[in-house]
């Protein structure tokens, strides 16, 4: 039934970790012009969401996100080539594409302020001593990055651009980190034969406003990256 596809639609965009339980969700009507279909199978799709428990919805306030990953705060806030470089790696960097394009429906939540509908998407494969690590997508709200040459995407700091660019200083980040089997195209990307686990994070840096300046996929090797994650020992539950 359609209201089913909404409500995978929806899990989908809302449910992979970048948004905490509590994030109020875009309103009915949203949803209607996201997805191009009635209220009534809107409707219907929420309130499916709602039975399973992905969703709470409150009277006179909105959609919640209710349900959500276990999570623990593993990134140090480092980008890719400052973090490889003082680990002793030669990283690099291959750029795949980069284009404006519509913001999606999570988009526009995320990105609220942004006065734009369309966002800057980046995809780049990370290297690790010339070997493929990391197929990573990144999104912004600040389209006039596309016209910047190509070669500035595979040699400089995403985020020392944008603060030179456009005046934006990461402030804090937020990282999920999750395990999928990865798609055709990432083991493609990836140099890997087989369907195999792969890490994949979920990233959002603010800047020190607390805007959205940055939303990013990664796909990471496991054999070539791993993750530390310390903790004292008043954090440690045995």
């Amino acid at each position: 039934m359609l209201y089913r596809n909404v409500a995978v639609q929806i899990r989908t965009e809302f449910g992979d970790g970048r948004f905490s339980p509590g994030t109020l969700l875009p309103s009915e009507n949203d949803f209607v012009e996201a997805f191009a279909v009635s209220r009534t199978t809107v409707r219907k799709a929420l309130r499916a969401l709602e039975e399973e428990g992905f969703i709470e919805r409150r009277q006179g306030q909105g959609t919640f996100l209710k349900k959500g990953a276990l999570t623990r705060r593993v990134s140090s806030g480092m980008d890719f080539l400052s973090h490889t470089s003082l680990s002793g790696v030669r990283p690099g960097t291959r750029l795949v594409s980069y284009r404006r394009r519509v913001r999606s429906i999570a988009e526009q939540t995320l990105f609220e302020t942004a006065a734009a509908d369309e966002v800057f998407e980046l995809v780049r494969l990370r290297l690790l001593n010339g070997e493929a690590c990391v197929l990573q997508t990144s999104v912004l709200p600040f389209t006039k990055l596309t016209e910047l040459p190509r070669r500035q995407f595979e040699s400089r700091s995403l985020y020392k651009i944008v603060e030179q660019e456009f005046g934006a200083r990461v402030g804090r980040i937020r990282e999920v980190l999750s395990c999928a089997i990865a798609p055709v195209e990432v083991r493609e990307a990836l140099g890997l034969d087989d369907p195999t686990a792969v890490f994949v994070s979920h990233r959002i840096a603010h800047d020190q406003d607390g805007h959205v300046i940055e939303v990013s996929r990664n796909y990471i090797r496991p054999d070539r990256y791993s993750f530390v994650q310390e903790s004292s020992s008043a954090e440690v539950m045995a």
